[in-house]
Order: C-alpha cells, then sequence, then structure tokens
C-alpha cells in the first residue's frame, strides 16, 4: 500500500471515534484533507489535492475540500472538544496552564486561541476567529474562558492561565478567579496602581526594576476606574532588554511566578508550528473565517497527533530513530521529532503506532 493511502487509512481509523459523523463523506474529506496537509506541508487546496490517494482529478479533489470547509454541518467544537478533553484527562493528576493568545493569520484571520502549554511547546484547546481586527472584547474573553471550563475536567490540582499584555486587565482577572483558577498575566505600564505601604497611586511602569533585578509586591489595588484587588506582583527586567515584565497573579509573589509566565513563550512556538515552519497555514488563500476555522481544525489534529506520538517516543526512548545519534533527538521540538518519526514510518512501510502502549491523544 503506498504512502498516502496507509496515512489516509490511519487518520480514517483515529477520527472514527470522534463524534456522530452522519453522512461518511464528512470524515473522509476530513481524513483526505488531513493526508494531503501531511504530504504537502501546506494548506493551499490545489497542492493538497496533488498528495491524496484519490484517482480523480486535482480540481475535483479541491472542490470537494471546498465544499466540506463551507459545510455548516462541519462544527468544530463537536470534532475537536473529545481530543481537547482526552489531553487534559491524561493530565488531570498535574497542574495545569493553559495560554490564552490571539494570533492573525495572513492579515486576515484574528484568531483568539487557548493551548496546553507542554514541554515548552502548547497544544490547542479551543478557538475563535473574530468577525474584527484588534483586541477581543470582553464578552469574546468570556465565551472562550466558558468553553475552556467546560473542557476542563473536575478535580485538577490547579489551573493557571498565562497571557500577555492584551490579557492582563481587571476585568479578564476577575473572570478567571471565578472560575476557581489562578492567573499569571503581564501588565501594560501605564496601569494605575494603589501601593498598602505608601497609600499612593502610581503607573506601574515607574516600579520597574533594573536590568537584571526583580521585585516582588503583596497587596496591590489595580486602576483607578477598576479598584480591583489585592493582586501581587513580580516585577523583572532582562539584563540585556529596557522591557520589563510586570506580571500580575492571585498566587505568591516569587520567582515561580516568572517562570510559570515563561511558560507562555510556548503559544509562539506553535503558531510557529502551523505557519511557516509546519503546515504554512499563513497561505490558505481562504476568504471566510467559518471556513479558516474548519481547516484550522484539521491541521490542529495533525499537531495534537504528532506531538503525542514524539511523546512516547520519548518517554520509551525510540526516538533515537529518527537520528544517528540519540543525543541529537534532542534538539528536535517534540512536533519536530513527530513529524520526522511519522515520515520516516511511512517512507519505510512501517507501523505509524510507536509501541502497543500508545494511547492516542494522551500526555501522559
Amino acid at each position: 500500500m503506498s504512502s498516502p493511502k496507509r496515512l489516509y487509512h490511519e487518520l480514517l481509523k483515529m477520527l472514527k471515534p470522534l463524534g456522530k459523523w452522519g453522512r461518511p463523506e464528512l470524515l473522509e474529506t476530513l481524513a483526505l484533507l488531513m493526508t494531503g496537509i501531511f504530504g504537502s506541508e501546506d494548506v493551499r487546496l490545489n497542492r493538497i489535492a496533488a498528495r491524496v490517494p484519490l484517482e480523480v482529478k486535482e480540481e475535483s479533489v479541491a472542490q470537494r475540500f471546498r465544499r466540506w470547509l463551507k459545510n455548516p454541518r462541519v462544527a468544530v467544537r463537536v470534532i475537536y472538544d473529545p481530543v481537547a478533553r482526552q489531553m487534559l484527562e491524561s493530565l488531570r493528576h498535574t497542574r495545569v496552564r493553559i495560554q490564552i493568545d490571539r494570533s492573525v493569520f495572513d492579515d486576515r484571520f484574528n484568531t483568539l486561541m487557548c493551548s496546553l502549554s507542554f514541554h515548552k511547546r502548547a497544544l490547542p484547546l479551543l478557538w475563535m476567529v473574530l468577525p474584527h481586527e484588534g483586541n477581543a472584547t470582553f464578552l469574546e474573553k468570556e465565551t472562550i474562558l466558558a468553553h475552556l471550563a467546560a473542557l476542563l475536567p473536575p478535580g485538577l490540582p490547579q489551573v493557571i492561565v498565562l497571557g500577555d499584555r492584551e490579557f492582563g486587565t481587571p476585568d479578564t482577572m476577575r473572570s478567571i478567579q471565578c472560575q476557581g483558577w489562578d492567573f499569571c498575566l503581564r501588565v501594560k505600564g501605564d496601569q494605575w496602581a494603589f501601593l498598602p505601604d505608601t497609600r499612593q497611586w502610581v503607573q506601574l511602569r515607574d516600579l520597574a526594576p533594573a536590568p537584571g533585578q526583580r521585585v516582588f509586591l503583596t497587596g496591590v489595588t489595580l486602576t483607578q476606574s477598576n479598584c480591583y484587588g489585592p493582586v501581587n506582583f513580580a516585577l523583572a527586567c532582562d539584563p540585556d532588554r529596557d522591557d520589563p515584565w510586570l506580571i500580575a497573579t492571585n498566587l505568591s509573589p516569587s520567582p515561580r511566578i516568572l517562570r510559570h509566565y515563561a511558560r507562555r513563550f510556548g503559544c509562539e512556538e506553535l503558531f510557529s508550528d502551523v505557519k511557516g515552519r509546519g503546515f504554512n497555514m499563513e497561505a490558505s488563500q481562504l476568504q471566510h473565517g467559518d471556513r479558516f476555522s474548519r481547516l484550522l481544525l484539521a491541521v490542529a489534529l495533525l499537531v495534537v497527533w504528532t506531538v503525542t506520538v514524539a511523546r512516547r517516543l520519548r518517554v520509551t526512548g525510540a526516538a533515537r530513530t529518527v537520528s544517528y545519534r540519540a543525543c541529537e533527538t534532542e534538539r528536535y521540538s517534540l512536533f519536530q521529532l513527530g513529524f520526522r518519526w511519522l515520515t520516516h514510518q511511512l517512507t519505510h512501510d512501517y507501523s505509524l503506532t510507536p509501541d502497543p502502549g500508545f494511547r492516542l491523544w494522551s500526555l501522559a
């Protein structure tokens, strides 16, 4: 069996349990779409069509993909939520860090996403393609946080939400705490803060430490209009930069807060994986947000599958099959390691399952 056919049948088997598909064509087309994206490392439909195992004209295949992408019966949340839940369930006995961020694809698709921090990377949990430019509104943030709450399994030891300055507002902090979660959010320097020691309002930028220094504050009240608090702060400035971190948190202020916040940059690696360094989502050529969201569904499923495979390879020590030297496997990200291993297995007609103990969508 050819490599594309093997990949297609493997993906078909993976996708079947993810929901009630109704017409089988919806499931089959998604598996074909993912097969083409994996083989071409691209999301342009004509290029994908050239990589699928169908003996029909490429334009006919591309047209089939267009119809699937605009089909309102393809419900992204119904298909993807089971995957997100299985990832989170596999980590239910550990602290879970959630990254909330926004990225613009191809200057058209303004996408708000929550992702799961995992081994210096991030895995997509849910997303919204916003119908406007610029920052997400309060209602949009509330909506995505409510969706996140519906995904998280009960009994998690701790949930920490990480976000950059767009999300470092009293309204977002209040929403996160109402869910019973913790937060480490970067705040803009022009925000006003009331210090209990001096009993004065000051701008946070005036409290920023010198390069290489750290400052920790407790019991701060944020903004004169909101009077939200008490909030703690971890303030730090890199020795080689003049852009300090002003991190608000409801946790005890300590160097650990800075380490928590540093995990936020895993979402930047995720966006790189789905953009230029991975599946080239910026070149989609789509015009409608709902269609882009369905395309992102196919890419997100591939990313999670690839990373869960790579995680199992690292745990079992089988990662060295992608390199002549075992130590070299550590220089690959989980995404690149999984992608290289799966490509190698397809090329040599080997199994796409790392070992009998492998559990799909599990990060344990």
